[in-house]
């Protein structure tokens, strides 16, 4: 699986396969398969045409490790005017971001002041409603290189009173222990299984240790401590076994349907995200926008080899147009 991992993960960072791949007309079809428009106006529209089939979105503008200023600020101005468009259309004012998307590749302040800035719009469209559990910046996680400093950058929105919740890896080591002093402090998590080759000094990388670590960790966000302090859990993954023992965990510990969540991507997995719907279960979906596409779509085929069968029935698709 590493080994999977990594060259996918090397094709999403190769500029020259990425221009190669964008730029080839007939293959951005690919895109509108994972993606959910352009630009902000596009993916408002898509949000609120999935939020009529019962779903609601995680807003994220397509870009990683970005080291151009005139990139890092488009993409600050894009998050900031979505989460002004969602507000307006009545939606969960949910943004997602990367923090190398937003100046961390940079600088470390530029990044802060770039969250900040995001954050405190949505803090300002949201000021006057009610129920704002589900409303916040959410931070990516990212490689283990950015871990710490993503985590310090939560913590510092939270201190500061911006909205904003962060993502945890289950198959890193440290993870459990982030996790209880988020929960002692309220807040929210979103967590995934995680899709970086970590070395096994830092994390976990067999399956069934990732899978028994993950059911581990959401017994902790589902656990009474959790939700004396109004804990919200998120639980991010396309594991149908995972998906029913969570679900069944927390009507076990006394969590109603709507007090905690599961976020699953744009496009994968679509009969799963109907049946969870039918269940009555909240279901977010992460719905990115731009035209940067590549990196996340192939990133998408390195979280599982099998997902490779869905990406390569499209590019075969595709290139029958060349």
């Amino acid at each position: 699986m590493r080994l999977w991992q990594q060259g996918m993960i090397f094709l999403a960072r190769s500029k020259s396969v990425t221009s190669f791949m964008q730029n080839r007309a007939s293959l951005s079809a690919l895109a509108t398969s994972f993606v959910g428009g352009r630009n902000t106006a596009d993916v408002v529209q898509k949000a609120r045409a999935l939020r009529s089939q019962g779903y609601q979105a995680s807003l994220f503008y397509l870009g990683e490790y970005i080291e151009d200023p005139a990139i890092i600020h488009r993409t600050v101005d894009a998050l900031k005017d979505a989460a002004a468009g969602l507000s307006r259309e009545g939606m969960d004012v949910h943004i997602s971001v990367d923090p190398t998307q937003i100046g961390y590749q940079i600088d470390k302040k530029l990044c802060h002041d770039n969250a900040i800035e995001i954050a405190g719009e949505i803090k300002q469209v949201i000021t006057s409603r009610v129920g704002l559990q589900k409303n916040f910046l959410m931070l990516d996680m990212e490689d283990s290189s950015v871990t710490a400093a993503t985590v310090q950058l939560y913590e510092i929105l939270r201190k500061e009173a911006f909205p904003a919740a962060i993502t945890l890896q289950a198959y890193l080591y440290r993870t459990e222990r982030d996790l209880e002093k988020i929960i002692k402090e309220g807040g929210a998590v979103r967590l995934v299984k995680g899709a970086f080759a970590e070395s096994r000094n830092k994390a976990f990388t067999k399956r069934s240790d990732i899978y028994g670590n993950y059911l581990k960790l959401a017994r902790i966000m589902l656990s009474s401590e959790a939700r004396r302090n109004g804990f919200y859990p998120i639980f991010g993954t396309h594991d149908e076994r995972l998906i029913d023992a969570l679900t069944e965990l927390a009507s076990g510990k006394g969590w109603k349907k709507g007090e905690y969540e599961f976020e699953m991507l744009y496009g994968v997995r679509i009969d799963l995200q109907k049946r969870i719907v039918r269940q009555g279960e909240s279901l977010r979906l992460y719905l990115p926008f731009g035209t940067d596409w590549w990196p996340y779509a192939i990133r998408r085929v390195g979280e599982s080899p099998r997902n490779f069968k869905f990406l390569g029935r499209m590019l075969f698709s595709a290139r029958k147009q060349l």
